[in-house]
């Protein structure tokens, strides 16, 4: 299961799939997710706010080769920033309907006044809920993290889905997950701080 995944379904609610998140902060953390994947890949790098593509080998994801080709056919935007703003407008969609394409969740309509929207429920309880249980016990556990799981970790703590993935948990388990995202890889840091800055001036290194 690809991060941006991983980050949807621990941010929706593992039976219903109603987000646990406010719109702006599950938005942007899912278009950073898939700025990771890239970065992960070695298709893009990040340094100083600023991105640059640097194989443009199409990945085998199609979702992620469509990112990859937003970011080649516009290379003159370079800002990390522009593309967060970008990506947020509808990656909550791609990575919902890349999760359905999966066989992960299913698609019921909601009717809320005039308008329709989609929800993406998980096929799976036990599936969606593993994707924070799991990362959540290492932490409280302060075991070593995959890079893909600090990524995840980060991402936890930009969008304030800390509360939810360590609620009960001791103070030692929050200064773990804080310890592990402030040494992150440096070009994933500096796109856990350009998602903070996105979402309200979250700061990497708060403590709560």
């Amino acid at each position: 299961m690809r991060l941006a995944d991983r980050f949807y379904l621990a941010a929706h609610h593992d039976v219903t799939g109603r987000p646990r998140l406010h719109a702006r902060a599950m938005a942007y953390g899912l278009a950073a997710g898939l700025l990771a994947e890239l970065l992960y890949a070695r298709r893009i790098l990040i340094d100083r706010g600023r991105l640059a593509v640097v194989d443009r080998t199409p990945p085998p994801d199609p979702l992620a080769h469509t990112v990859l080709d937003h970011l080649v056919t516009e290379a003159e935007h370079t800002g990390v920033r522009i593309w967060l703003d970008f990506l947020s407008h509808d990656a909550g969609e791609r990575v919902g309907q890349r999760l359905w394409r999966q066989g992960l969740v299913r698609r019921e309509e909601s009717r809320r006044m005039w308008r329709t929207a989609t929800v993406y429920v998980p096929a799976d309880m036990n599936v969606a809920a593993w994707c924070w249980i799991k990362l959540a016990t290492k932490i409280k556990r302060a075991e070593e993290l995959t890079p893909e799981e600090v990524a995840l970790a980060g991402l936890v703590v930009q969008t304030g889905l800390d509360a939810h993935v360590l609620a009960g948990a001791p103070r030692a388990a929050r200064d773990y997950l804080h310890e592990l995202t402030d040494a992150a890889w440096p070009p994933l840091r500096e796109l856990l701080v350009q998602t903070g800055v996105a979402i309200g001036g979250g700061v990497l290194s708060s403590r709560t």
